[in-house]
């Protein structure tokens, strides 16, 4: 795998993040943004990033099993101290012995998320393993999973730490700790998100086995026991009702089947707790909390993702737009048709005597665009939702705004320079 990623300088904000088999790219919303290489350190892909809730720090996920946090240096450029230099080449870092790289499953890292920082230093990843780890930040000398010497194969050695988190060793430095370990799932975790601030600490997974489950930390102040709160169990058989999909055009293959994909929460603060859900079938569901059956129900299905001929092909990744003041939400979808769309949904209010939404606001499909028909990975929203970001595995992304009219145009392309990552992975093929 190569050892250097394509990035772009970033603003002050958090800048849309997007994830390839090349590696990672850092782009900003500025009219003329410039590239740099940034070394990421890892020994496999990069297979997923995250900035924190203030866009000066970003972790990084990868299939060698490591997360690494990166920050945001007063000269403006990246650094992650176990590196001990910054993007920019020189220098040596921020001069600490932090320690920003660490063994956090015993498979491939799929997804990080960061928590709303109220909450503290935490992130929660998804792993191969079956599990999902909340890890936090933390100052004073103890041991953790924090990166020890690698072994001659080149991975981590963790028979190193093997006392694990929370024994006491030398030195002041943060370190990211292992608070729980949550292992619900029955295959591979896909996807992993913490649901915004006004519905309190928790989070929602999605896994191979096709179930969301959504955790809830019991105490703030003591993160090591959260509650399986529900379990949303997608079937891709069901496509009875649905506004997009395969259906009855045929089947998901067996090779193609891998539950949940991705999730995105609603994070409108007078919406309760809503969900949209990706899954291998091709399908798009939106999830709402129900009040008066205590339970998670599905309110919407959206136009999935399917070939001409309506075979259903997997939704690679989705997500909800942040709502500023408007009376609906956006929320967009990529998947393996090789199809960005957007998905305008409208806010409504439910009566009173509606037993099935409990006087909650309801939620109305109004229509979907089709932005692209290039290959797409990821896709994500800026901080107020009027830009959207996309990317795939030709080293650009694709930055969309709609205009007065309603029609979405692409407003800037960002291409890294990958040559030097295209090199270095040509030169580890040929060892």
């Amino acid at each position: 795998a190569p050892n250097i990623m394509s990035a772009a300088t970033t603003t002050a904000t958090a800048p849309p993040a997007s994830a390839s088999k090349r590696g990672l790219k850092l782009t900003s919303n500025a009219s003329h943004p410039t590239a740099t290489l940034l070394p990421h350190g890892h020994l496999d892909y990069v297979l997923d990033m995250a900035f924190d809730y203030y866009g000066r720090r970003f972790a990084t996920a990868s299939g060698d099993r490591t997360v690494r946090v990166w920050d945001l240096n007063s000269d403006g450029t990246w650094a992650s101290n176990s590196l001990g230099s910054s993007s920019s080449g020189g220098g040596g870092g921020s001069g600490t012995n932090n320690t920003n790289e660490w063994q956090a499953h015993r498979g491939p890292v799929h997804r990080i998320s960061w928590a709303h920082p109220e909450f503290g230093q935490l992130i929660a990843t998804a792993g191969a393993d079956h599990a999902v780890v909340i890890w936090e930040e933390r100052e004073g000398g103890f041991k953790s999973l924090a990166t020890p010497e690698r072994s001659a194969d080149g991975f981590l050695d963790t028979n190193a730490n093997a006392g694990g988190a929370g024994e006491t060793g030398g030195g002041g430095a943060s370190r990211w700790v292992n608070k729980a370990t949550l292992s619900d799932a029955r295959r591979a975790v896909t996807s992993v998100e913490f649901a915004p601030r006004h519905l309190g600490l928790r989070l929602a997974s999605g896994s191979a086995d096709g179930v969301v489950r959504v955790y809830e930390a019991l105490d703030t102040m003591n993160l090591n026991h959260w509650k399986l709160e529900a379990e949303i169990e997608e079937n891709p058989d069901d496509e009875e009702g649905g506004m997009g999909g395969g259906g009855e055009h045929g089947a998901v293959s067996s090779n193609e089947n891998m539950g949940v994909s991705s999730l995105s929460w609603c994070t409108g603060r007078f919406e309760p707790a809503t969900l949209v859900v990706g899954c291998s079938s091709g399908r798009v569901s939106i999830y709402r909390y129900n009040d008066v059956q205590r339970s998670w129900l599905e309110v919407i299905r959206l136009p999935g993702h399917a070939t001409s001929n309506g075979v259903p092909r997997g939704v690679l990744d989705v997500a909800w737009s942040p709502n500023v003041g408007r009376s609906y939400h956006l929320i967009a979808s990529c998947g393996k048709d090789n199809r960005l769309k957007v998905h305008r949904v409208k806010r409504g209010k439910g009566s009173k005597g509606d037993s099935s939404e409990g006087g909650q606001s309801l939620l109305v499909y109004e229509g979907t665009d089709v932005l692209d028909q290039s290959q797409s990975w990821r896709c994500q929203w800026n901080v107020t939702g009027t830009v959207l970001a996309s990317s795939g595995d030709g080293g650009m992304v694709k930055l969309w705004k709609c205009d007065f009219q309603g029609r979405w145009k692409c407003v800037s392309e960002i291409v890294g320079d990958t040559s030097v990552a295209a090199a270095v992975a040509s030169a580890i093929q040929n060892q």
